[in-house]
């Protein structure tokens, strides 16, 4: 197991921790069948922590490096409406954070600790403890759940940047045009820089995966022609292509499968004018052979190596201030066209029952992003927005219906993840000096 004073490099991810203003949470949110029961669930969160002590943690500052290390308090799950600031005094300092509010349960964590993935097998756990405590349950499945006393899996901890194998042969690497279409619009603020738009909507799962089937296409891959389509029925004139930027793992191609560090980059699906006339299960087969040959392992490492690129070039900058700046950079930039993350089914057994859904989100990134996630009879698909327009929203509707799909929508649901309080902590002033 972890020792209880472990220190754990941050590389992979550390982009994160640069931000002049801080970085905004990221949020799974747990929409549960019944009203939460705070007890059962700080009891849970006290064993999840555990089996997981990497997730009791805050950041501090040694030499030039920053590292994960044990936190002396652990998460307190309180129930209240808005989610607190990462970091701060409100959490102790924690990276991780634990509330709930009616039925809905909120697992807030750092970017710049770990990713979607990475905290997916703490939520089964805390799951599996909560649903036993609360409805008395003596044997619960979940697949894969990690209970106390089990000891970590082989690379758990391992740092991408640091332990991953980013070998790869450029001669074999398959390379797709990035170039894509800018959204009109985006670049248009609301009453505050951090406030997003959600619009949420939820399939029934087994007619979508038919539909899926009938046009030889994979959850993602049908939202984003959908997507696509809508996109240049609005915009007929576009210049480029309509190019989604997929969100794919890399665990498996770099030999760290288990690590729950940062380990994403994205593949690119362009849609461009001429791939309008065709079916969607002509254009759903090419999208799989895309998929295919940028997954190959030469092409998967490459993609890959963008995190250990990105980890690199923050090392060689001299100051706090040139780092930070970098960071706002990456911060800043929109993906041309949309962004699209398909965290996957939760594969949550008999847990599923008491679960209606699961939502990701957060907030601060400029332009559309697409969250989907799967769990029991539901898949659903939120809409991510930095401008308040509908307008790319009600096209996706309009083609959803034409094919045939039933859902239900939402309407705009303004929201803000909170930004991190690292900023404010004496380690972040010892960086700035540090750094001059």
């Amino acid at each position: 197991m972890l020792s209880s004073n472990f220190k754990l490099k941050i590389r992979s991810g550390e982009s994160f921790l640069y931000r002049k203003e801080g970085t905004e949470s990221q949020v799974f949110e747990l929409r549960m069948r019944d009203k939460v029961s705070h007890f059962a669930l700080q009891n849970a969160c006290r064993k999840a922590l555990k089996r997981f002590p990497y997730f009791n943690s805050s950041f501090k500052i040694k030499g030039e490096s920053i590292y994960l290390v044990r936190n002396k308090v652990k998460p307190a799950v309180e129930r209240r409406r808005h989610l607190r600031p990462l970091g701060g005094a409100r959490t102790q300092k924690n990276m991780l954070d634990i509330t709930f509010y009616d039925k809905s349960i909120f697992v807030a964590f750092h970017h710049g600790m770990c990713d979607g993935r990475g905290i997916m097998p703490f939520i089964k756990t805390l799951m599996y403890y909560y649903l036993r405590r609360v409805y008395k349950l003596r044997d619960l499945h979940i697949p894969d759940v990690r209970l106390v006393g089990e000891e970590m899996l082989h690379g758990e901890t391992s740092d991408p940047v640091r332990d991953g194998n980013f070998t790869f042969d450029p001669e074999k690497v398959f390379r797709v045009d990035r170039t894509g279409f800018e959204l009109p619009g985006v670049d248009q603020e609301g009453p505050s820089p951090t406030l997003n738009y959600r619009y949420e909507h939820t399939f029934e799962l087994d007619t979508f995966m038919k539909v899926c089937k009938e046009h030889n296409a994979t959850p993602p891959i049908l939202i984003a022609m959908l997507v696509q389509r809508a996109i240049l029925d609005v915009c007929p004139l576009a210049d480029k292509p309509i190019t989604c930027f997929l969100t794919c793992d890399w665990r498996e191609h770099i030999g760290l499968p288990n690590t729950f560090r940062n380990c994403v980059s994205s593949i690119y699906l362009p849609y461009r004018k001429e791939d309008h006339g065709k079916e969607l299960r002509q254009l759903g087969a090419e999208y799989r052979e895309l998929i295919a040959r940028q997954k190959e392992l030469d092409s998967g490492r490459c993609s890959a190596s963008i995190i250990k690129y990105l980890s690199d070039t923050l090392d060689k900058l001299s100051t706090y201030e040139e780092k930070s700046a970098m960071a706002e950079r990456m911060a800043g930039m929109a993906a041309n066209t949309f962004n699209l993350s398909y965290t996957g089914r939760a594969n949550m057994g008999d847990a599923e029952q008491y679960i209606e859904s699961i939502h990701p989100y957060m907030s601060g990134s400029k332009g559309v992003c697409i969250q989907m996630m799967s769990i029991g009879d539901v898949i659903t698909v939120d809409f991510l927005q930095s401008f308040g327009s509908s307008m790319y929203v009600d096209a996706f509707c309009k083609q959803c219906r034409e094919l045939g799909l039933k859902f239900t929508g939402s309407q705009a649901i303004p929201f803000s993840t909170p930004r991190d309080r690292i900023r404010n902590k004496s380690v972040m002033k010892l960086l700035q000096k540090m750094f001059r």
